[in-house]
């Protein structure tokens, strides 16, 4: 059996990179793995990228955030996707958000991979179970993947609010505030804090803290826009507590329990 495919069977995934490391001599690798891909023994994904057709699952296909962190040396998963990484509930996506150096936008299959442009904080390393093994690939932490999902939106507001009620996680707020001022968008704050408000008995956010967030925010109103709902104009409500301008949705969820607080536009 060829020694390129017996090495990552069990891994399923690899790239030209990690096999040269097995076969040093570049076109003798290269040779061979093309040798594979005629013989259907492994499947081309993309350039530079492979995975194993196992003998006994002529079904098989890897799991999508795996194949995103072979994308880039550099990639690290981010928004919904890291959600999903973090072994947190998150939603069924077509779209895998990365960062990295570059950005770029791929369709590998029925997926599409968004890479934005990142920066070299708030990441981590994380054990990621597939179906066929568990992985250490790099995500956003838990912080910095809520910010990311605001800015990318990624999720809506609820559906973010939604995920992170869904399981208790402490959240520092303190690195929570540095990511902000390193990402310097001014919505995001308002955005972020808004979210916080929704979570805080979850994610252990004291009042004072929120509070802090609020002396961010400057006098301009910015809207809580989400994906999804360009084609038609949504309702939106004014929710004073954060400046910002949301959804009709997001807003019955922030007022429930509450008396109305808006005007509808």
């Amino acid at each position: 059996m060829n020694k390129i495919y017996t090495e990552f069977y069990p891994n399923k995934l690899f790239t030209l990179a990690e096999a040269n490391k097995i076969i040093k001599d570049y076109q003798v690798c290269r040779n061979n793995i093309n040798r594979l891909v005629k013989q259907r023994m492994i499947t081309r994904i993309k350039a530079g990228i492979y995975y194993i057709n196992p003998l006994d699952n002529k079904e098989f296909y890897p799991d999508t955030i795996h194949i995103a962190s072979k994308l880039r040396p550099d990639a690290v998963i981010t928004a919904n996707s890291a959600l999903k990484a973090l072994n947190m509930p998150s939603l069924t996506d077509t779209t895998i958000y990365l960062n990295a150096k570059h950005p770029a936008k791929m369709r590998i299959g029925r997926y599409t991979y968004r890479i934005t442009r990142g920066q070299n904080f708030g990441v981590e390393k994380t054990k990621y179970r597939t179906g066929y093994g568990e992985f250490e690939i790099k995500t956003t932490d838990l912080e910095r993947t809520i910010i990311e999902c605001l800015k990318t939106r990624g999720l809506r507001g609820e559906e973010l609010i939604n995920i992170l009620k869904s399981k208790p996680f402490e959240i520092n707020m303190r690195r929570m505030t540095n990511y902000l001022e390193k990402y310097n968008m001014p919505i995001l704050y308002n955005k972020t804090g808004l979210v916080l408000e929704a979570c805080k008995s979850q994610l252990k956010v004291e009042d004072s803290e929120l509070d802090k967030l609020k002396k961010k925010l400057t006098k301009k109103t910015y809207y809580f826009k989400e994906r999804g709902i360009r084609l038609t104009r949504p309702r939106y409500n004014y929710y004073k507590e954060w400046n910002i301008m949301i959804p009709e949705i997001l807003y019955e969820m922030m007022i429930a329990g509450r008396p109305a607080q808006a005007k509808t536009i």
